[in-house]
């Protein structure tokens, strides 16, 4: 079995502690999903392709009246997820952000939409800056380790340079765009 990225996402969630789809979903939602996002559809599969590969074991973990598996590493999947992490070959970089395409092929747009389109960019962007500082840095600062804050720390400043960018996108734009009539 070829690993991919969220195969590797998935065995360190599960290295951290993370047992169940659930809660491996859950932890990248706060976490990872800045920079490497998964869903509910991508993570379930995902196990069960390591179960069978032999990465992971599961075992019946009913919660409640639910059904409900945990996972755990096996050998083997400590020693890809170990080989992975200590692989000297540099990974490509892989940046998906349909914002982004949209103002790409915002000339399509009359001025004033294409600023609009910028206004509704900048707001999420701020959103997200936000939420780096009241949620996802704490979370990373009480959690153990020293990388995951180190991650945390880098989304943050990324994300507060997206969210000045599209500031100053956005005062740009409105400069050169004065409506008629106000």
């Amino acid at each position: 079995m070829r690993l991919k990225p969220s195969s590797y996402l998935i065995l360190g969630m599960l290295n951290l502690g993370h047992q169940t789809g659930y809660a491996v979903k859950r932890s990248v939602d706060r976490s990872t999903r800045f920079f490497w996002a998964a869903s509910l559809a991508q993570v379930y599969p995902e196990l069960a392709a390591l179960e069978e590969g032999g990465y992971v074991v599961s075992t019946q973990d009913p919660h409640g009246a639910r059904p409900r598996k945990a996972y755990r590493l096996t050998d083997e999947g400590r020693a890809a997820l170990d080989e992975w992490l200590r692989s000297e070959r540099i990974p490509d970089f892989e940046f998906r952000d349909e914002g982004l395409l949209r103002l790409f092929f915002a000339d399509a747009l009359p001025l004033e939409e294409a600023l609009e389109l910028v206004r509704r960019l900048r707001a999420r962007a701020d959103e997200i800056e936000r939420d780096f500082d009241a949620r996802i840095l704490p979370l990373a600062e009480a959690a153990p380790g020293r990388f995951l804050l180190i991650a945390a720390r880098e989304g943050a400043d990324y994300y507060s340079w997206r969210a000045g960018w599209f500031r100053r996108l956005e005062a740009e734009l409105a400069d050169e765009f004065e409506p008629r009539g106000r």
